[in-house]
């Protein structure tokens, strides 16, 4: 309901939606004993608060003096590791790769890697999301998080895991996929810590109001339509496809999350860019791997920039590279010129979710 309400105020802004939203509130306060209409009123206010954000006129001068300020040291802190990461002697095109991967700086890139990737449906790996900050967070749960989760030393650590998260979505550009998955790991860590155990539902939906209410423009990008519509996918229709498949190995759960993802964010791909890879789940079982190990190596390569893992990093791209090159080559493993309208999509959308309340109730 937020997220209809930002749409709809940023597509009609109208000076009304704050004044109802009050009445809406306060007869949600006075009917709170009638559980029908305290429902109905409960999601009315979540759509007029979308709405009433949304259509709020801010002014679109220059960002503060301190917020510049912390943008500027991370930049500097970003070109920094970039240079450490050149001293081990990589190639250029490794360094263009390697720096967009880890750091979200994608300058250097060509066009021709970009639609390397997009043809075969691998796009994903370029921009930075929850697989690049749980590599990260995997890293503090195996030195941290396991060891002081049931300690009384916890809360000390708490400030050290949440600078890190934030630290590293901060040098990394802050894009929205990122910033998802750094509240999300928030909540979770904060969450784990309390040993509390919660829906992964909930740091999702947070994590949207969050960046809605700051941003509420965001609701019309892209990157913001498919990472959300990604995970939420994933975190619905994981339980019950486990349920059938309950001892399978890495390499199958890997491919049924790879097909849960790419169904989606299907229709929002046929909308944008009017095509649909078909070797994309195939491919997410050698690209996903070899793409951590990259980032594995990049990080290594950073905190000790020696020739050898300059080499081996060297070999790693050139490998995705030939991949991506092989499976490009492929014919008829990409159907192109799909020209969806806004209603198909929508109905797409809206039989899927059906389909997946009626699996989830039945399980």
């Amino acid at each position: 309901m937020l997220i209809a309400g930002t749409a709809w105020g940023v597509y009609l802004p109208l000076p009304y939606y704050l004044p109802l939203l009050a009445v809406v509130v306060i007869s949600s306060t006075l009917l709170r004993r009638f559980g029908h209409w305290h429902d109905v009123l409960t999601l009315l206010t979540w759509l007029l608060i979308g709405c009433s954000r949304a259509s709020i006129s801010y002014g679109e001068g220059e960002a503060p003096q301190w917020q510049q300020t912390v943008f500027q040291k991370a930049k500097t802190v970003q070109s920094s590791l970039t240079t450490r990461l050149s001293k081990s002697g990589v190639s250029s095109h490794t360094l263009a790769l390697t720096q967009a991967l880890v750091v979200g700086k994608k300058d250097e890139l060509s066009q021709e890697t970009h639609q390397a990737y997009r043809q075969v449906g691998a796009s994903h790996l370029l921009a930075l999301s929850g697989m690049h900050l749980g590599i990260i967070y995997s890293l503090l749960y195996f030195f941290l998080v396991r060891w002081v989760r049931h300690s009384r030393w916890r809360w000390y650590f708490l400030p050290l895991i949440l600078f890190s998260l934030w630290g590293y979505t901060l040098v990394a550009g802050m894009p929205v996929s990122l910033v998802r998955a750094a509240l999300m790991l928030s909540v979770i860590t904060i969450t784990t810590l309390m040993q509390y155990r919660t829906d992964p539902l909930h740091p999702l939906a947070l994590s949207a109001i969050i960046i809605l209410l700051v941003e509420p423009a965001q609701v019309f990008s892209i990157s913001f339509q498919l990472s959300y519509a990604a995970v939420l996918f994933l975190l619905l229709l994981w339980a019950p496809v486990n349920d059938l498949f309950p001892q399978q190995n890495w390499v199958i759960k890997l491919f049924v999350v790879s097909c849960i993802a790419t169904l989606g964010t299907m229709p929002l791909t046929l909308y944008y860019f009017h095509q649909l890879p078909l070797l994309g789940p195939l491919l997410s079982l050698i690209l996903i791997p070899l793409t951590t190990l990259i980032i594995w190596m990049t990080l290594a390569t950073i905190l000790l920039p020696v020739a050898p893992f300059g080499w081996t990093l060297n070999l790693m791209v050139s490998l995705q590279e030939k991949i991506l090159t092989y499976a490009g080559n492929i014919p008829h493993t990409t159907i192109t010129d799909i020209y969806p309208d806004k209603l198909g999509i929508t109905l797409i959308y809206a039989a899927m979710l059906v389909a997946i309340v009626r699996l989830r109730t039945r399980n």
